[in-house]
Protein backbone atom coordinates (compact mmCIF):
# COMPACT_ATOMS: atom_id res chain seq x y z
CA UNK A 1 0.00 0.00 0.00
CA UNK A 2 2.02 2.93 -1.30
CA UNK A 3 2.20 5.67 -3.93
CA UNK A 4 5.00 6.15 -6.45
CA UNK A 5 6.14 8.62 -9.09
CA UNK A 6 5.80 7.50 -12.72
CA UNK A 7 8.92 9.13 -14.13
CA UNK A 8 7.99 8.48 -17.76
CA UNK A 9 4.55 10.08 -17.53
CA UNK A 10 5.42 12.57 -14.77
CA UNK A 11 2.35 11.45 -12.79
CA UNK A 12 1.71 9.47 -9.61
CA UNK A 13 0.13 6.07 -9.05
CA UNK A 14 -0.83 3.84 -6.16
CA UNK A 15 -0.40 0.09 -5.83
CA UNK A 16 -0.57 -2.65 -3.23
CA UNK A 17 -2.08 -6.00 -2.30
CA UNK A 18 -5.44 -6.66 -0.68
CA UNK A 19 -7.05 -9.84 0.64
CA UNK A 20 -10.57 -10.77 -0.48
CA UNK A 21 -13.22 -12.46 1.68
CA UNK A 22 -11.89 -15.91 0.76
CA UNK A 23 -8.38 -15.04 1.95
CA UNK A 24 -6.80 -14.70 -1.50
CA UNK A 25 -4.51 -11.70 -2.11
CA UNK A 26 -4.91 -9.51 -5.21
CA UNK A 27 -2.70 -6.73 -6.57
CA UNK A 28 -4.37 -3.37 -7.20
CA UNK A 29 -2.98 -0.40 -9.10
CA UNK A 30 -4.18 2.90 -10.59
CA UNK A 31 -2.23 5.54 -12.51
CA UNK A 32 -2.62 9.11 -13.71
CA UNK A 33 -2.72 11.30 -10.60
CA UNK A 34 -1.29 14.80 -10.75
CA UNK A 35 0.16 14.85 -7.24
CA UNK A 36 1.30 12.43 -4.56
CA UNK A 37 -1.50 13.69 -2.29
CA UNK A 38 -4.17 12.93 -4.91
CA UNK A 39 -2.82 9.41 -5.38
CA UNK A 40 -2.80 8.77 -1.63
CA UNK A 41 -6.35 10.09 -1.19
CA UNK A 42 -7.53 7.90 -4.05
CA UNK A 43 -5.85 4.83 -2.55
CA UNK A 44 -7.46 5.52 0.83
CA UNK A 45 -10.85 5.87 -0.85
CA UNK A 46 -10.30 2.59 -2.73
CA UNK A 47 -9.38 0.71 0.44
CA UNK A 48 -12.29 2.20 2.35
CA UNK A 49 -14.65 1.09 -0.40
CA UNK A 50 -13.52 -2.50 0.23
CA UNK A 51 -14.49 -2.42 3.89
CA UNK A 52 -17.50 -4.57 4.69
CA UNK A 53 -18.57 -2.75 7.89
CA UNK A 54 -21.84 -0.85 7.21
CA UNK A 55 -21.88 2.67 8.59
CA UNK A 56 -18.11 2.91 8.99
CA UNK A 57 -17.56 5.57 6.32
CA UNK A 58 -17.51 9.31 6.92
CA UNK A 59 -19.15 11.62 4.39
CA UNK A 60 -15.69 12.68 3.18
CA UNK A 61 -14.80 9.06 2.49
CA UNK A 62 -18.08 8.56 0.61
CA UNK A 63 -17.29 11.66 -1.47
CA UNK A 64 -13.79 10.34 -2.20
CA UNK A 65 -15.16 6.97 -3.38
CA UNK A 66 -17.84 8.71 -5.46
CA UNK A 67 -15.17 10.92 -7.07
CA UNK A 68 -13.06 7.90 -8.02
CA UNK A 69 -15.97 6.10 -9.68
CA UNK A 70 -17.48 8.81 -11.88
CA UNK A 71 -16.69 6.81 -15.03
CA UNK A 72 -18.66 3.76 -13.89
CA UNK A 73 -21.40 6.04 -12.57
CA UNK A 74 -21.61 7.84 -15.96
CA UNK A 75 -21.06 11.23 -14.32
CA UNK A 76 -19.41 14.09 -16.19
CA UNK A 77 -16.18 15.43 -14.75
CA UNK A 78 -17.63 18.94 -15.02
CA UNK A 79 -20.69 17.89 -12.99
CA UNK A 80 -18.45 16.42 -10.31
CA UNK A 81 -16.39 19.63 -10.26
CA UNK A 82 -19.50 21.72 -9.56
CA UNK A 83 -20.69 19.35 -6.83
CA UNK A 84 -17.28 19.39 -5.13
CA UNK A 85 -17.24 23.20 -5.14
CA UNK A 86 -20.55 23.24 -3.26
CA UNK A 87 -19.31 20.46 -0.97
CA UNK A 88 -16.17 22.39 0.01
CA UNK A 89 -17.97 25.70 0.57
CA UNK A 90 -21.16 24.56 2.29
CA UNK A 91 -20.98 20.94 3.46
CA UNK A 92 -17.50 19.73 4.33
CA UNK A 93 -16.93 21.71 7.54
CA UNK A 94 -20.19 20.48 9.08
CA UNK A 95 -20.52 16.91 7.84
CA UNK A 96 -17.20 15.89 6.25
CA UNK A 97 -15.79 14.11 9.31
CA UNK A 98 -19.11 12.63 10.47
CA UNK A 99 -20.00 9.02 9.78
CA UNK A 100 -22.91 9.05 7.34
CA UNK A 101 -24.95 6.77 9.61
CA UNK A 102 -24.86 9.51 12.28
CA UNK A 103 -26.21 12.32 10.09
CA UNK A 104 -29.84 13.01 11.03
CA UNK A 105 -32.66 15.20 9.67
CA UNK A 106 -32.33 17.42 12.75
CA UNK A 107 -28.63 18.03 11.99
CA UNK A 108 -29.51 18.91 8.39
CA UNK A 109 -32.19 21.41 9.50
CA UNK A 110 -29.72 23.10 11.85
CA UNK A 111 -27.12 23.17 9.06
CA UNK A 112 -29.58 24.84 6.67
CA UNK A 113 -30.27 27.53 9.25
CA UNK A 114 -26.54 28.15 9.62
CA UNK A 115 -26.14 28.47 5.85
CA UNK A 116 -28.71 31.28 5.76
CA UNK A 117 -26.55 33.31 8.17
CA UNK A 118 -23.20 32.33 6.65
CA UNK A 119 -21.21 35.22 5.20
CA UNK A 120 -19.48 35.25 1.84
CA UNK A 121 -16.07 36.83 1.34
CA UNK A 122 -17.67 40.11 0.29
CA UNK A 123 -19.74 40.20 3.48
CA UNK A 124 -23.02 39.29 1.82
CA UNK A 125 -25.15 36.20 2.43
CA UNK A 126 -25.94 33.28 0.15
CA UNK A 127 -29.16 33.15 -1.85
CA UNK A 128 -31.83 30.65 -0.85
CA UNK A 129 -31.45 29.07 -4.29
CA UNK A 130 -27.74 28.48 -3.61
CA UNK A 131 -28.38 26.92 -0.20
CA UNK A 132 -31.06 24.62 -1.62
CA UNK A 133 -28.63 23.53 -4.32
CA UNK A 134 -26.07 22.69 -1.61
CA UNK A 135 -28.77 20.59 0.06
CA UNK A 136 -29.31 18.75 -3.24
CA UNK A 137 -25.57 18.04 -3.46
CA UNK A 138 -25.60 16.65 0.09
CA UNK A 139 -28.57 14.49 -0.88
CA UNK A 140 -26.67 13.17 -3.89
CA UNK A 141 -23.76 12.01 -1.75
CA UNK A 142 -26.04 10.53 0.91
CA UNK A 143 -27.94 8.61 -1.77
CA UNK A 144 -24.61 7.18 -2.89
CA UNK A 145 -23.84 6.24 0.74
CA UNK A 146 -27.09 4.27 0.73
CA UNK A 147 -26.01 2.58 -2.50
CA UNK A 148 -22.77 1.56 -0.77
CA UNK A 149 -24.81 -0.03 2.02
CA UNK A 150 -23.68 2.51 4.60
CA UNK A 151 -27.17 3.78 5.50
CA UNK A 152 -30.70 2.43 5.17
CA UNK A 153 -32.33 5.67 4.04
CA UNK A 154 -31.33 9.17 2.94
CA UNK A 155 -32.14 11.63 5.75
CA UNK A 156 -31.98 14.65 3.45
CA UNK A 157 -35.31 13.64 1.92
CA UNK A 158 -37.03 14.23 5.26
CA UNK A 159 -36.00 17.90 5.30
CA UNK A 160 -37.93 20.35 3.08
CA UNK A 161 -36.07 22.89 0.96
CA UNK A 162 -36.01 26.49 2.13
CA UNK A 163 -38.67 28.95 0.98
CA UNK A 164 -37.63 32.36 -0.25
CA UNK A 165 -40.20 34.72 1.29
CA UNK A 166 -38.43 37.88 0.15
CA UNK A 167 -37.21 37.22 -3.37
CA UNK A 168 -35.29 40.07 -4.94
CA UNK A 169 -36.59 40.73 -8.41
CA UNK A 170 -33.69 41.12 -10.79
CA UNK A 171 -33.51 41.08 -14.53
CA UNK A 172 -32.53 37.82 -16.15
CA UNK A 173 -29.18 37.55 -17.89
CA UNK A 174 -30.96 37.30 -21.23
CA UNK A 175 -32.78 40.62 -20.67
CA UNK A 176 -29.61 42.74 -20.51
CA UNK A 177 -26.82 40.56 -21.85
CA UNK A 178 -27.39 40.93 -25.59
CA UNK A 179 -26.83 43.25 -28.54
CA UNK A 180 -29.22 44.30 -31.23
CA UNK A 181 -27.90 44.05 -34.79
CA UNK A 182 -26.96 47.73 -34.90
CA UNK A 183 -24.90 47.41 -31.71
CA UNK A 184 -23.10 44.34 -33.05
CA UNK A 185 -22.30 46.11 -36.33
CA UNK A 186 -20.96 49.11 -34.42
CA UNK A 187 -18.79 46.81 -32.28
CA UNK A 188 -17.43 45.03 -35.36
CA UNK A 189 -16.19 48.25 -36.93
CA UNK A 190 -13.57 48.37 -34.17
CA UNK A 191 -12.46 44.73 -34.48
CA UNK A 192 -9.30 45.02 -36.58
CA UNK A 193 -8.00 41.44 -36.26
CA UNK A 194 -9.34 39.01 -38.92
CA UNK A 195 -9.29 36.09 -36.45
CA UNK A 196 -11.47 37.90 -33.93
CA UNK A 197 -13.73 39.14 -36.70
CA UNK A 198 -14.38 35.49 -37.54
CA UNK A 199 -14.87 34.47 -33.89
CA UNK A 200 -17.36 37.20 -33.00
CA UNK A 201 -19.28 36.86 -36.27
CA UNK A 202 -19.49 33.09 -35.78
CA UNK A 203 -20.90 33.43 -32.26
CA UNK A 204 -23.39 36.12 -33.29
CA UNK A 205 -24.58 34.23 -36.37
CA UNK A 206 -24.86 30.73 -34.87
CA UNK A 207 -25.91 31.22 -31.25
CA UNK A 208 -23.59 28.45 -30.07
CA UNK A 209 -22.58 28.21 -26.44
CA UNK A 210 -18.94 29.13 -25.78
CA UNK A 211 -17.96 25.55 -25.00
CA UNK A 212 -19.64 24.31 -28.18
CA UNK A 213 -17.63 26.75 -30.28
CA UNK A 214 -14.40 25.85 -28.45
CA UNK A 215 -15.07 22.14 -29.10
CA UNK A 216 -15.92 22.44 -32.81
CA UNK A 217 -13.45 20.54 -35.00
CA UNK A 218 -13.12 20.65 -38.77
CA UNK A 219 -14.35 17.08 -39.06
CA UNK A 220 -17.78 18.32 -37.94
CA UNK A 221 -17.94 21.15 -40.46
CA UNK A 222 -19.61 20.47 -43.82
CA UNK A 223 -18.38 23.20 -46.15
CA UNK A 224 -20.46 21.88 -49.05
CA UNK A 225 -23.84 21.89 -47.32
CA UNK A 226 -22.93 24.78 -45.06
CA UNK A 227 -23.67 23.03 -41.76
CA UNK A 228 -21.87 22.29 -38.50
CA UNK A 229 -22.54 19.29 -36.26
CA UNK A 230 -22.40 19.97 -32.52
CA UNK A 231 -21.13 16.75 -30.93
CA UNK A 232 -18.84 17.91 -28.12
CA UNK A 233 -18.06 20.81 -25.82
CA UNK A 234 -14.99 22.15 -24.01
CA UNK A 235 -15.08 22.91 -20.30
CA UNK A 236 -12.51 24.32 -17.91
CA UNK A 237 -14.57 23.31 -14.88
CA UNK A 238 -12.27 20.61 -13.53
CA UNK A 239 -10.04 20.16 -10.52
CA UNK A 240 -7.11 19.36 -12.80
CA UNK A 241 -6.39 22.88 -14.01
CA UNK A 242 -6.93 22.22 -17.72
CA UNK A 243 -9.77 21.85 -20.21
CA UNK A 244 -11.73 18.66 -20.80
CA UNK A 245 -13.66 17.54 -23.85
CA UNK A 246 -17.15 16.55 -22.83
CA UNK A 247 -20.56 15.90 -24.33
CA UNK A 248 -22.84 18.91 -24.94
CA UNK A 249 -25.15 20.18 -22.20
CA UNK A 250 -27.95 17.69 -22.95
CA UNK A 251 -29.16 15.36 -25.71
CA UNK A 252 -31.00 18.22 -27.48
CA UNK A 253 -27.69 20.04 -27.70
CA UNK A 254 -26.34 17.36 -30.06
CA UNK A 255 -27.60 18.95 -33.26
CA UNK A 256 -26.85 20.21 -36.76
CA UNK A 257 -26.76 23.99 -37.22
CA UNK A 258 -27.26 25.57 -40.64
CA UNK A 259 -24.87 28.39 -41.54
CA UNK A 260 -25.63 31.57 -43.44
CA UNK A 261 -23.96 31.84 -46.83
CA UNK A 262 -21.69 34.52 -45.42
CA UNK A 263 -20.56 32.28 -42.54
CA UNK A 264 -20.10 29.32 -44.87
CA UNK A 265 -17.72 31.41 -46.97
CA UNK A 266 -15.94 32.63 -43.83
CA UNK A 267 -15.29 29.05 -42.70
CA UNK A 268 -14.18 28.04 -46.19
CA UNK A 269 -11.61 30.83 -46.10
CA UNK A 270 -10.48 29.80 -42.61
CA UNK A 271 -10.17 26.18 -43.67
CA UNK A 272 -7.96 27.04 -46.66
CA UNK A 273 -5.74 29.08 -44.36
CA UNK A 274 -5.57 26.52 -41.53
CA UNK A 275 -4.90 23.48 -43.70
CA UNK A 276 -1.52 24.98 -44.66
CA UNK A 277 -0.26 24.55 -41.09
CA UNK A 278 2.24 21.78 -40.42
CA UNK A 279 0.51 18.66 -39.10
CA UNK A 280 -2.98 19.95 -39.85
CA UNK A 281 -5.79 17.41 -39.93
CA UNK A 282 -9.56 17.56 -39.61
CA UNK A 283 -9.42 16.89 -35.86
CA UNK A 284 -7.95 20.38 -35.43
CA UNK A 285 -10.21 22.85 -33.63
CA UNK A 286 -11.86 25.41 -35.91
CA UNK A 287 -10.91 28.28 -33.60
CA UNK A 288 -7.65 26.84 -32.32
CA UNK A 289 -5.31 24.17 -33.62
CA UNK A 290 -4.39 20.96 -31.77
CA UNK A 291 -5.81 22.66 -28.68
CA UNK A 292 -8.95 24.78 -28.43
CA UNK A 293 -9.12 28.50 -27.75
CA UNK A 294 -9.16 29.34 -24.05
CA UNK A 295 -12.14 30.91 -22.31
CA UNK A 296 -9.92 33.62 -20.81
CA UNK A 297 -8.59 34.59 -24.23
CA UNK A 298 -12.11 35.03 -25.61
CA UNK A 299 -13.28 37.07 -22.60
CA UNK A 300 -10.18 39.28 -22.64
CA UNK A 301 -10.47 40.17 -26.33
CA UNK A 302 -14.22 40.74 -26.13
CA UNK A 303 -13.69 43.22 -23.29
CA UNK A 304 -10.82 44.87 -25.16
CA UNK A 305 -12.90 45.57 -28.25
CA UNK A 306 -15.92 46.63 -26.20
CA UNK A 307 -13.71 49.24 -24.53
CA UNK A 308 -12.59 50.47 -27.95
CA UNK A 309 -16.08 50.60 -29.43
CA UNK A 310 -17.95 51.96 -26.42
CA UNK A 311 -20.95 49.67 -26.92
CA UNK A 312 -22.89 48.07 -24.07
CA UNK A 313 -20.85 45.44 -22.22
CA UNK A 314 -21.92 41.82 -22.70
CA UNK A 315 -20.34 38.48 -21.82
CA UNK A 316 -19.42 35.84 -24.41
CA UNK A 317 -22.75 34.11 -23.60
CA UNK A 318 -24.44 37.36 -24.65
CA UNK A 319 -23.80 36.44 -28.30
CA UNK A 320 -26.14 33.47 -27.82
CA UNK A 321 -28.83 35.73 -26.36
CA UNK A 322 -28.26 38.20 -29.19
CA UNK A 323 -28.74 35.48 -31.81
CA UNK A 324 -31.91 34.16 -30.19
CA UNK A 325 -33.36 37.65 -29.81
CA UNK A 326 -32.63 38.42 -33.46
CA UNK A 327 -34.47 35.30 -34.65
CA UNK A 328 -37.46 35.86 -32.34
CA UNK A 329 -37.91 39.49 -33.36
CA UNK A 330 -37.71 38.43 -37.02
CA UNK A 331 -40.62 36.00 -36.46
CA UNK A 332 -38.69 32.78 -37.08
CA UNK A 333 -40.79 29.78 -35.97
CA UNK A 334 -40.28 28.93 -32.28
CA UNK A 335 -39.69 25.24 -32.98
CA UNK A 336 -36.92 26.08 -35.45
CA UNK A 337 -35.23 28.48 -33.01
CA UNK A 338 -35.45 25.98 -30.14
CA UNK A 339 -33.93 23.23 -32.28
CA UNK A 340 -31.12 25.53 -33.42
CA UNK A 341 -30.23 26.50 -29.85
CA UNK A 342 -30.62 23.01 -28.40
CA UNK A 343 -33.61 24.12 -26.30
CA UNK A 344 -37.15 22.92 -25.88
CA UNK A 345 -39.87 25.40 -26.89
CA UNK A 346 -40.77 25.73 -23.20
CA UNK A 347 -37.17 26.65 -22.32
CA UNK A 348 -37.11 29.16 -25.17
CA UNK A 349 -40.30 30.85 -23.95
CA UNK A 350 -39.06 30.93 -20.36
CA UNK A 351 -35.59 32.30 -21.16
CA UNK A 352 -36.86 34.96 -23.55
CA UNK A 353 -40.19 35.75 -21.90
CA UNK A 354 -39.43 39.48 -22.02
CA UNK A 355 -39.14 39.39 -25.83
CA UNK A 356 -42.36 37.44 -26.25
CA UNK A 357 -43.98 40.03 -23.97
CA UNK A 358 -42.84 42.77 -26.36
CA UNK A 359 -44.24 40.82 -29.33
CA UNK A 360 -47.59 40.37 -27.58
CA UNK A 361 -47.73 44.13 -27.05
CA UNK A 362 -47.00 44.64 -30.75
CA UNK A 363 -49.77 42.19 -31.60
CA UNK A 364 -52.23 44.14 -29.44
CA UNK A 365 -51.25 47.39 -31.17
CA UNK A 366 -51.88 45.76 -34.56
CA UNK A 367 -55.26 44.45 -33.41
CA UNK A 368 -56.20 47.90 -32.14
CA UNK A 369 -55.24 49.35 -35.51
CA UNK A 370 -57.18 46.71 -37.45
CA UNK A 371 -60.35 47.03 -35.41
CA UNK A 372 -60.17 50.78 -34.83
Amino acid sequence: MAVYKDQKRNTWYYTGRIKDTSGIYHTYKKRGFGTKKEAKQAENAFLKSKEEDPGSLTLQEVVDIYSQRIDSLAIKETTLYGDLVYYRIHIKDTFGDRKVKDITPNMIEIWLGEQIKKKKRDGGTYKIKTINHAKNVLSKFMTYAKRLGQIQYNPVGAVPSLKDHNPIQTKKDSEENFWELEEFNEFMTYVDDPFWQDVFSFLFQTGLREGEMFGLVWDNVNLVKGTIFIAQSISNKTDKGHYVVTTPKNTRSIRTVILSEQMKETLKRRYQHERKKDGFNRSYYVFGDVTPMSRNKLAYNLDRYIDLSGVKRITPHGFRHSHASLLIYNKVDDAVIAERLGHTIEELHKTYAHIYGDLRSEMKDKLDEIFR
